[in-house]
């Protein structure tokens, strides 16, 4: 008994040897890597690599070259790309022929990541049938999330999502998920299934993934860019990711399409057969209010989705309400405010100071505003005294036109009848109308504190003031006005000038 075991194991040995001189062991990637990385390396390395082909890991390796975008090692002969170099220059002579002979053995065996063994080696490689995103998609991702599967990938794996109760660490020379899933979020990293290593969005690397070259418009939604300066969430088409993250219709293999409501209206639809939008995002009036998702022509103004202005528009320049537009409404600067769901004016806080004022302050700061906000001669003017103040942003005549002056309170005192001529205002009670002197035309984009003179509206002393005496005396004017020579409304005297009457005190 013991001798049949001993011939066994000499019989058993001897094939081992015959086998190995016989039949040479195919190159996997770890012997094709040095000869790669001594000879290649210094050109297909770093940021700008040669042909944009890099050798610095295995899928490095066999992914495309340009400009043809053919894989580097497919088809497996000596038509492989990386292979037909090896005989033009600056290539020829390169390697010697030991070396150009083990790597025409891995390309011809097409580029076996390692030898077979728990798993063939294209599990690795994203274009074989046998790919484990592939794999694991099809029993959606079990062996993944549910340790009691089976083909559980924590019985061997570390950087895995569960691990079976009665395995404690991985097997010897099992690689960790995570040494190539290596964003944040691990193997569950959005990029993982959706996108790429820089990106989590649609098109996966076209090399690897030929049919989702495309990806649509992902990019122009969610990459930010002057039309959204944030870019688009995910869950503004598609149902929101639980938790855990593979649950319920993620992960299903079906893209579903769910709009936010917030910021797309419930009306929206998508069409899947014409990959038309229905989105009031677009259809807001203008040229283009029905895109195709496989279009990536690029809106180059502002009229693609609506007319700028919009028709029945206020006729003033776009960035007087909307401060992320320029002036004519052809170009936005971008910010937060563009494709949030609803029409901002101003910094979007619905106060008055948003379009034409600071905060809550509704004064502008141009012009003479500042000089009837907080005069030096008078109580503050109020707005109404030259403006109708609208019950609300859209109430009308608000919007209509580019400038609304309707005079009321004391422009009208005395009788008289103000009007604006688009610089200046005349016949201004304020100023002056229907008293004894001609009064001044004060020049509304005059900041130089001419105004501010006794003389701009009257006489100092009026013409028919008799006598002329100082102004402050007890029986006159008092302490509502300084002596001469500098004649200056007091404090006291605020509440009383330019109040439409003529005060003497008593």
């Amino acid at each position: 008994m013991k001798t049949r075991a001993l011939l066994g194991m000499m019989l058993l040995a001897a094939a081992c040897v015959v086998d190995r001189s016989t039949t040479p062991a195919t190159p996997t990637w770890n012997d094709v890597s040095t000869i790669l990385s001594s000879t290649c390396a210094s050109c297909h390395s770093g940021s700008s690599p040669a042909a944009g082909w890099l050798v610095d890991s295995y899928l490095d390796t066999i992914a495309c070259v340009t400009p043809s975008n053919a894989p580097a090692t497919l088809p497996p002969s000596s038509n492989a790309p990386i292979l037909a170099a090896l005989g033009q220059p600056p290539h020829v002579g390169l390697l010697d022929d030991a070396e150009s002979a083990e790597l025409t053995a891995w390309v011809t065996a097409n580029a076996p990541a390692f030898s077979p063994g728990v798993h063939t080696p294209d599990i690795i490689d994203p274009r074989s049938p046998q790919f484990h995103g592939t794999t694991l998609a099809a029993v959606r991702w079990s062996p993944m999330l549910d340790p009691s599967d089976p083909n559980a990938c924590g019985r061997c794996h570390d950087g895995t999502l569960s691990r079976p109760t009665d395995v404690t660490f991985a097997a010897p020379g099992a690689p960790s998920c995570t040494s190539c899933h290596n964003q944040p979020g691990g193997v569950l990293a959005c990029g993982t299934c959706h996108g790429t290593t820089t990106h989590a969005y649609p098109p996966r690397d076209p090399c690897f993934f030929p049919n989702d070259a495309s990806g649509g418009a992902h990019a122009a939604h969610v990459e930010p860019s002057i039309a959204c300066a944030a870019g688009l969430a995910c869950s503004t088409c598609h149902p929101p990711v639980g938790t855990p993250v593979i649950s319920g219709a993620h992960g299903d293999g079906t893209v579903e399409i769910t709009f936010d409501a917030t910021l797309v209206p419930t009306e929206a639809s998508w069409d899947p057969v014409t990959q038309a939008c229905a989105v009031s995002c677009h259809d807001r009036g203008g040229s283009r209010p029905l895109p195709a998702w496989s279009d990536t022509t690029p809106y180059t103004g502002c009229n693609g989705c609506h007319e700028s202005p919009p028709q029945n528009h206020y006729a003033g320049a776009c960035n007087a309400c909307h401060i992320e537009s320029n002036a004519a409404g052809t170009a936005l600067s971008g910010g937060p405010l563009h494709m949030n769901g609803k029409v901002d004016l101003g910094n979007g806080s619905g106060l008055c100071g948003a379009c034409h004022g600071t905060g809550a302050d509704p004064w502008p700061i141009d012009n003479a505003h500042p000089a009837h906000e907080n005069p030096t001669i008078s109580l503050p003017v109020a707005c109404a005294s030259c403006h109708v103040v609208p019950a609300s942003i859209y109430a009308p005549g608000h919007l209509d036109q580019p400038l609304n002056v309707v005079f009321s309170g004391h422009a009208l005192d005395r009788g008289a009848e103000p009007t604006w001529n688009g610089t200046s205002c005349q016949n201004v009670a304020c100023h002056g109308a229907l008293l004894s002197d001609p009064p001044g035309v004060p020049v509304w984009t005059d900041t130089s504190g001419q105004g501010l003179a006794c003389t701009a509206c009257h006489g100092a002393p009026p013409t028919e003031h008799t006598p002329a005496l100082d102004c402050s005396r007890s029986i006159c004017h008092n302490t509502e006005v300084t002596p001469p020579p500098t004649l200056m409304i007091t404090t006291s005297g605020l509440a009383l000038h330019i109040n439409g009457v003529i005060d003497f005190v008593q």
